[in-house]
């Protein structure tokens, strides 16, 4: 308990110092229902004058967006859903329908229209004036992975009017279990037996079980996957959810798709850590 103890207090001397440093406008913690975002969620509510915020990519498990309403409202958490296609006019079926599904080079468009725009639409919401931040918190932990993935090991960013905090980037995975358990946390069904959340299931990285895996917990949405596949096949696009198009579609692509420029995707860590850049090429 010691060494719990000590880890919250690092995490409170993070957000307070940030808090210092830049005085925004308003605090969103980001609660995907995965485990790092509950501890962080819980940490960060439990002490300040705080929102949670959670990203629907209008493509993922239900059961995940249920057990994020129902924790926000046991627990008197003022919820922000933004949504991908309702919010930001960004429908994933139209997108995978157009240009088939992304594999993990084209997973930066996935960010961008389904996460990013999302971000921004929230931080508009909130933003008062004109050079307003508005503080993002994380459940981003340490991990040599996320190197590869782009990540930089930063704690604290700022990007534009957006201020990131990753405040529990030091706990390991066993603090993490400590505090869950010291606080009698509920987690979320579909982490357990997925271990990811399953918020989206865009399919850049997806493997070729975890659609079975998907069925298991949610048999409408890995029926509606497969349903999507279909469609997909038929407008042209001849590979599946899981799988990536071949370089030299990838290539006649570039001229159709903007490619962004590789940068850390912070509310997909946890896709990306295990992906080296290598494969993402």
């Amino acid at each position: 308990m010691k060494d719990l103890n000590s880890a919250i207090a690092k995490s409170i001397e993070i957000i307070d110092e940030a808090l210092q440093l830049f005085n925004p406008v308003s605090m969103q913690v980001g609660f995907s229902g995965g485990t790092d975002s509950l501890v962080v969620t819980h940490l960060v509510m439990s002490r300040y004058e705080a929102e949670v915020f959670h990203i629907n990519t209008g493509i993922g498990v239900e059961k995940t967006r249920a057990y994020v309403r129902k924790t926000c409202k046991e627990n008197d958490w003022f919820l922000n859903e933004i949504r991908a296609k309702e919010d930001c006019g960004k429908d994933y079926e139209e997108m995978v329908l157009d240009h088939g599904f992304p594999g993990p080079a084209q997973h930066p468009i996935m960010y961008r229209n389904l996460k990013e725009r999302g971000i921004r639409e929230l931080c508009r919401r909130k933003q008062n004036n004109r050079g307003d931040k508005i503080m993002l918190l994380t459940g981003i932990r340490e991990d040599e992975s996320f190197i590869r993935s782009g990540y930089k090991n930063d704690v604290v960013k700022t990007v534009g009017r957006e201020l990131w905090v990753n405040a529990i980037y030091h706990f390991t995975k066993s603090l993490k279990q400590e505090y869950i358990d010291h606080y009698e946390l509920e987690v979320n069904p579909v982490s357990k037996l997925l271990g990811i959340s399953g918020e989206c299931l865009c399919g850049a990285f997806a493997g070729k079980s975890e659609l079975d895996l998907v069925r298991i917990i949610e048999p409408e949405t890995a029926d509606y996957i497969e349903d999507l596949q279909a469609k997909v096949w038929d407008s042209g696009h001849h590979w599946l959810w899981h799988e990536k198009p071949h370089a030299t579609l990838i290539n006649e692509k570039r001229g159709q798709i903007p490619l962004i420029k590789r940068e850390a995707a912070l509310l997909c860590v946890g896709c990306t850590k295990s992906n080296s850049m290598e494969e993402v090429e």
